[in-house]
């Protein structure tokens, strides 16, 4: 396999990092905003896909990987909340998901002595409902956008911290607490 190709995952985790500070220009929820979100989006799946089919693994793929998630959630966060009109629930939910998020990442790079983000199946729908939030908003509304959003990304994030707190090794690839021994 060319060097070039094991790079590109990677390349496209750089790439979402460097959209997702892109999203600070546009008015939130507009066609330019939403054109750039489904950019660094599409990123995800696609560096992950990329490094599974030629064997382009790596834990710098990894930690990439992850913080290109972390730089795209925190943009469309803080570009998102000073613009639309949260119910007090929603904001407490947010938080709360965020704050079992930040405690997994703590207790986990404490336990295992690395960065250590967790690529469990959960997470992968975690990160599927946050992406998809921003395009849902218009259709179904923001509490029921928050309301499915939320409800999945705190399951991923109590998945998360048990195992980060309960698995004797670290893994990034493990799958879930119902089908992977701890």
């Amino acid at each position: 396999m060319t060097a070039v190709i094991r790079a590109v995952p990677n390349i496209l985790s750089a790439v979402r990092l460097l959209l997702s500070f892109a999203l600070y220009f546009p008015e939130p929820l507009s066609a330019m905003y939403l054109f750039t979100y489904a950019a660094c989006a599409a990123t995800d799946p696609l560096d992950g896909f990329i490094a599974r089919r030629y064997d382009a693994r790596s834990r710098y793929g990894h930690l990439m990987d992850s913080l290109g998630d972390v730089s795209l959630a925190a943009a469309e966060l803080v570009t998102l909340v000073p613009f639309l009109d949260w119910e007090p629930w929603e904001m407490i939910l947010i938080v709360a998901v965020a704050a079992i998020r930040v405690a997994a990442f703590a207790i986990g790079s404490v336990r295992f002595g690395r960065p250590a983000f967790v690529h469990s199946y959960l997470n992968k729908a975690a990160g599927a409902a946050f992406f998809l939030s921003p395009f849902l908003i218009g259709p179904i509304g923001l509490p029921a956008t928050v309301a499915i959003a939320g409800i999945v990304c705190l399951s991923a994030s109590l998945e998360y911290l048990f195992i980060n707190i309960s698995s004797r090794v670290y893994d990034p690839d493990y799958r879930s607490v119902f089908l992977d021994k701890i």
